[in-house]
């Protein structure tokens, strides 16, 4: 039997001489002549269509099935699947701790959320959401988490002493276990600010209450306690606080405002001024507590009110739903870290001497840009180890040190020291 010639059989199959045709007039150079691009063979007449005899076959039919397989494995292809779908949880934790390093709450909000859906539900990882949603002004958000089931069981937990520490730095994998590895303190707090800014000053003050509980002996928590429990309506509990803030914390302005501010609603003009002196010492630019100084001594003014802000100014960054950076636990790239170049520790008293323990502590301490120490987050410490007078003592040495700030690309910034004291009794 004879064999058909091949342009026979592409002329009995229409398709075929179109196709190459279409390839090619693709083949030719887009910028080559008429002439080059007529030498392209010219595409079969298109065969008429049949009329349909059967109804369309539905689109999950066995022959629709089977028309889709027997495709090229080219012609159609699924879509990826998403970016955050190929990662472990591990890796989505890693880069969301990543992204606040930089600063990039929203972002890291983001992929935590994305995390959130692909582990158990975890306490820390409910916590560390509620902070950046309260960083990137989703307040609502935050609030709902905060005072969810999850965190209210968390705050509930008073927990042994060893686990009253800050989070460290890498701290993803405390996100994704299934389990509360935190500090109940920090629920705490983030509480009494979200309440704060909310201006649900109860709430705040019963939020602010907690985290006194945990860290007793840090004078934030009561001047946070101070500033809630007033606009509360709870004077005398915020008097004592104010006070309890000012002593416990002698490096806080907003402290020593504070305090002025109702030792002049006492009638105690004196003691306020002297508050108020020392707070503008703290920080030149605390406009509050000069304001204040300028008007106690007019005859015939009333005190100022009390102050709806926690922390001002670069100390700002102690807040937990604060943006301002850097934050604590957040790692900073620096070309020079900080550095202490005078530590000049008070003398010891007589009375304290035999009163605790040989030892030592390391107090990181937020250093600006022109090296001053703006801010200390203390750690906790038992009053054997570290007896409040020594505590005190200790702190307002704080006043007379000096240091180098840390340099990146040739500019000081603001970062924070890990600074060792040591304890000799």
């Amino acid at each position: 039997m004879s064999r058909e010639p091949r342009s026979g059989r592409a002329a009995r199959r229409p398709w075929a001489a179109a196709a190459l045709a279409a390839l090619a007039f693709a083949l030719a150079p887009a910028g080559a002549p008429p002439a080059a691009r007529a030498a392209a063979p010219a595409a079969a007449p298109a065969a008429t269509p049949r009329p349909a005899t059967t109804a369309p076959k539905p689109a999950g039919s066995a022959t629709t099935r089977t028309q889709a397989a027997a495709r090229p494995a080219g012609a159609a292809r699924r879509a990826p699947p998403p970016a955050a779908s190929r990662k472990t949880p591990i890796q989505l934790g890693a880069e969301a701790r990543g992204l606040e390093e930089l600063g990039a709450y929203a972002q890291a909000r983001e992929t935590l959320r994305a995390l959130r859906g692909r582990v158990a539900p975890d306490a820390d990882l409910e916590l560390a959401l509620a902070l950046d949603e309260a960083r990137t002004g989703q307040a609502d958000s935050a609030a709902a988490r905060l005072w969810g089931r999850l965190l209210s069981k968390a705050v509930a937990d008073s927990m042994p002493e060893t686990r009253r520490a800050p989070y460290p730095g890498q701290r993803e994998a405390m996100w994704i276990n299934g389990r509360f590895d935190g500090w109940y303190w920090y629920v705490a707090r983030a509480r009494a600010e979200l309440a704060a800014a909310k201006r649900r000053w109860p709430e705040a003050r019963d939020a602010a209450r907690l985290a006194v509980a945990a860290r007793e002996r840090c004078g934030k928590e009561w001047l946070i306690l101070a500033v809630c429990a007033g606009r509360a309506g709870d004077l005398d509990e915020a008097a004592r606080a104010a006070r309890a803030a000012a002593w416990r914390d002698p490096t806080l302005p907003e402290a020593q405002y504070l305090a002025g501010l109702f030792d002049w609603r006492a009638g105690r003009r004196a003691a306020a001024q002297q508050a108020f002196r020392a707070a503008t010492a703290l920080d030149s630019s605390y406009r509050a507590p000069a304001l204040a100084l300028v008007r106690s001594q007019l005859p015939g003014v009333p005190p100022d009110s009390l102050p709806v802000e926690l922390l001002t100014g670069a100390r700002e960054v102690g807040l937990l739903t604060s943006p301002a950076r850097p934050k604590q636990e957040e790692f900073f790239q620096a070309d020079i870290a900080a550095s202490i170049l005078h530590q000049d520790v008070l003398a010891l008293p007589d009375s304290l001497r035999g009163t605790f323990k040989l030892g030592q502590i390391y107090l990181p301490i937020l250093v600006d840009e022109r090296g001053h120490a703006v801010l200390h987050e203390l750690p906790w410490s038992s009053t054997e180890r570290l007896p409040d007078p020594l505590l005190r003592l200790t702190l307002e040495s704080l006043l007379h040190w000096s240091f180098s700030p840390a340099i990146r690309l040739g500019k000081p910034q603001r970062s924070w020291a890990n600074i060792r004291i040591a304890l000799n009794p």
